[in-house]
């Protein structure tokens, strides 16, 4: 959902507990009516924790002799260089259903994982692109996950 989705829904969740606070606080119980707004603030703080989450990107640049790893929310925060020859890839495919696998890239004794939020499926995909990259001799493509 957008970020304005988010709000919506929040607001709309809002107006119904001010609703049903407001008609409680007008029988007497008025000490329900600060609980009702701090429902919503609990909402909103969720949602914007989980909206923040969601905007995790990884971006994968496999140029002529590199294999570039940059990772961050709305900006790179971290890049990592690979050596392209010297790097392999492995996918930790488990037999479960429930367990995703781990996809790391290995060079120079130095382990990346990658696609900590993909499924298993989407890693094993992953896994095979970047198997055929680095068995490329030159390619100028980016793979985004």
């Amino acid at each position: 959902m957008s970020w304005r989705a988010n709000v919506l829904l929040a607001a709309s969740l809002g107006a119904v507990s001010a609703l049903f606070g407001g008609g409680i606080a007008m029988v007497g119980y008025w000490l329900v009516l600060p609980f009702a707004g701090l429902e919503f603030l609990v909402v909103m703080f969720c949602l914007k924790q989980a909206y923040r989450k969601m905007g995790y990107t990884e971006v994968i640049s496999v140029q002529e002799s590199v294999l570039l790893v940059e990772a961050g929310y709305n900006k790179p925060d971290s890049a990592v260089e690979l050596p392209r020859h010297w790097t392999k890839v492995e996918f930790d495919d488990p037999s479960s259903s429930f367990e995703m696998g781990t996809l790391k890239l290995r060079a120079s004794g130095q382990s990346l994982e990658l696609g900590r939020l993909l499924n298993k499926v989407e890693k094993r995909e992953l896994y095979n692109q970047l198997q055929q990259c680095l068995g490329l001799k030159e390619t100028k493509l980016r793979l985004i996950s």
